[in-house]
């Protein structure tokens, strides 16, 4: 089945991701140093708390995609739907990345203890922070919106690539051209303006096709802060129980402590991630059958998936 199909391509999208994590870690130590290490651990808690600002808009996407497929005669709402959470996130992105730009002289002087690293260069690496979270946060609504049309195994092979891309591509580039945590993040940068660039690409070409042009509709919005306000408190809590021991220790240790710390998240987090595929796959089907009424199949589907 497609449910089947996509718990298979995620798990393989997921299990890639992590290899690929676990794989380059050590390159990445032996090569820029574990200290600079500990920056990439950082940005990784940096990232993992701006999630709450998603507002819960991602699974929104999800959800709402997923609903209307069983429904005839809705592309047109559903491409104003993308259209308008588009406009949206990458407004929140722009703005995201714009204040830790302002706030890098201040992360890198009062917040990120540096051993060996000048204040300067930990300065323009946070600064290198806001221009990756800028073309890195639209991909997770993309993301979203091809979860809920369950393209899942299209999503996983874009995943795939980058995860490899990013892999390979900064092991390259700190050895061949400059062994530094800035060559380090530019990269990161361009791999994931590429990303965003690529998952926003495809979901607009999995939506069906409308004769209507996608308009900004404010009433998309409204009909779904409800649901979108519990996502954010969910978001806020995982976070808090998440990253909290991050943010502290990232105030309280040495980079260098820091780093080594970050290297044992990753391996955590590579272990944990591996639950999520089963979920991602099964929620838009859940959700399209309860839109149809089928309560039978979605029951069915629930005991299943739970086994």
């Amino acid at each position: 089945t497609r449910v089947s199909r996509n718990i298979v391509a995620n798990i393989a999208g997921r299990l890639w991701a992590a290899l690929m994590t676990f794989a380059f870690v050590p390159v990445y130590v032996r090569l820029m140093g574990v200290e600079s290490f500990g920056l990439v651990g950082a940005f990784a808690s940096l990232t993992a708390v701006l999630a709450v600002v998603d507002l819960g808009l991602s699974t929104t996407l999800n959800r709402e995609l997923a609903r209307l497929s069983a429904k005839e005669e809705s592309a047109a709402t559903s491409r104003n739907l993308v259209r308008t959470l588009e406009y949206v996130y990458w407004a929140t992105g722009a703005v995201l990345g714009l204040g830790i730009a302002v706030l890098a002289p201040i992360a890198a002087r009062y917040w990120l203890k540096s051993d060996h690293l000048p204040i300067a260069s930990v300065t323009q690496v946070v600064l290198l922070m806001g221009f990756v979270v800028v073309f890195q946060w639209p991909s997770s609504l993309y993301s979203g919106g091809l979860l809920g049309l369950q393209r899942q195994v299209t999503l996983n092979v874009v995943t795939i690539g980058v995860a490899t891309l990013r892999g390979v591509g900064a092991s390259l580039v700190l050895w061949l051209i400059s062994p530094t945590i800035q060559a380090f993040f530019i990269w990161q940068m361009l791999a994931s303006g590429l990303q965003t660039a690529v998952l926003g690409a495809m979901l607009w070409r999995s939506l069906e096709r409308s004769d209507e042009r996608p308009v900004f509709d404010l009433d998309r919005l409204r009909g779904n802060w409800h649901f979108a306000a519990g996502m954010t408190g969910i978001s806020l809590t995982s976070v808090l129980l998440t990253q909290m021991d991050k943010i502290l220790l990232s105030r309280l240790l040495s980079l260098t402590a820091f780093g080594y710390y970050s290297i044992a998240g990753s391996v955590g987090f590579g272990i944990a991630s591996v639950a999520s595929p089963v979920f991602a796959a099964v929620f838009p089907k859940m959700t399209q059958l309860t839109a149809q009424g089928d309560e039978a199949a979605l029951a069915q589907l629930y005991h299943k998936s739970c086994q």
